[in-house]
């Protein structure tokens, strides 16, 4: 193995600071409408353009637009026109879409970065600033960001698990343990419109926005949703499909074996239970696998929250304590893992 040199590490340190610029560009971007105008705009807008149709202010637009192009999110045309780069479109302006990432960037500038400038004084402390104590804004973001992977599970990876698909279509009762603002109850609803939906959550925030969304919606025979004080819920044995949606690792490590004996005890005994998850790796070479960035990312930005990513061994022991039974389980997307099980 060559020696890494001063120089590659500089260019490997200002490339993360480049994506610093990046997020907020793109934040910018998104909260401005701009990215939602040039999709709008096949042909190309000049910055000129741009700047008239949104009432902004046309010399920072045409630095937005020139730093947009070195940044290969837009593309420049004959004119001085500037267009979207190839599925930016999906990115950065197609809501629901399930490439959407939009709202990553802006969770990232409004309230991971805040969260970020806590980081030093409560190293000092050992202080937690839980999910539940951010506030409506906050539960919000999150199910924002999360709002194109409802899509993917609702309608690709539930009905890929053997044997559910024909349930899921016949008509079945799912509870959604961490519901947050319903969004994933509400597209398993829309998808399968015999479905019945149940959603607990601790955050009082989430629940408010996901009755509201579920109103909106005109579902409110379908899916109800309960908020809990603490760790129980009230049903036993009433589910075919039992979900933990990007909520595992934010269980506090003191209740999870409880959480998961809960959706045992919850679960029909055909009932399979659903977990989308990070995983954190085991062993201090897989720290630097890109198979586990993102769960690195997310141990170390959900910190001050109060949230442990578990590694797999945990997971596995805790899903067996629990009674669980033919465990399976898969990379999706290079990012998260699928895990799938049984009521033994």
């Amino acid at each position: 193995m060559s020696e890494i040199t001063p120089e590659q590490q500089l260019a490997r340190m200002w490339e993360h600071i480049r994506g610093f610029h990046v997020v907020h560009h793109v934040s910018i971007g998104t909260k401005l409408a701009l990215f939602d105008e040039l999709k709008g705009a096949p042909g190309g807008l000049t910055a000129a353009q741009l700047a008239a149709v949104l009432d902004l202010h046309e010399p920072y637009i045409d630095n937005w637009c020139k730093t947009g192009y070195a940044y290969e999110i837009l593309d420049a045309g004959a004119g001085g026109t500037y267009c979207l780069a190839p599925h930016m479109d999906q990115i950065l302006a197609s809501r629901g879409n399930p490439r959407y990432l939009a709202p990553y960037f802006m969770g990232a500038t409004d309230h991971f970065g805040p969260d970020l400038d806590l980081y030093p004084e409560f190293f000092r402390t050992g202080q937690t600033y839980t999910f539940q104590e951010h506030g409506e804004a906050f539960s919000k973001a999150i199910a924002d960001i999360t709002s194109g992977l409802h899509v993917v599970v609702a309608r690709h990876l539930l009905p890929a698990i053997p044997g559910l698909k024909d349930r899921l279509e016949a008509g079945v009762s799912v509870l959604d343990m961490g519901c947050g603002a319903g969004g994933l109850l509400i597209q398993i609803a829309q998808t399968y419109p015999k479905a019945a939906c149940t959603g607990v959550d601790v955050d009082v925030h989430g629940i408010s926005i996901a009755r509201d969304n579920i109103s909106h919606t005109g579902l409110e025979d379908r899916i109800a949703v309960e908020h809990l004080d603490g760790d129980a819920i009230a049903h036993e044995n009433e589910f075919d499909v039992v979900i933990l949606f990007e909520v595992l690792h934010e269980v506090p490590v003191s209740v999870r074996a409880s959480i998961l004996a809960n959706c045992h005890r919850a679960m029909k005994n055909d009932g399979v239970l659903f977990i989308l998850d990070e995983t954190y790796p085991s062993t201090p070479e897989d720290l630097r696998n890109p198979e586990y960035a993102f769960a690195v990312q997310t141990g170390f930005n959900e910190l001050i929250w109060g949230n442990v990513v578990p590694t797999r061994e945990e997971q596995d022991t805790l899903l067996r304590d629990a009674g669980f039974a033919g465990v399976e389980r898969s990379v999706i997307g290079d990012i998260f893992t699928m895990i799938t099980a049984r009521k033994a």
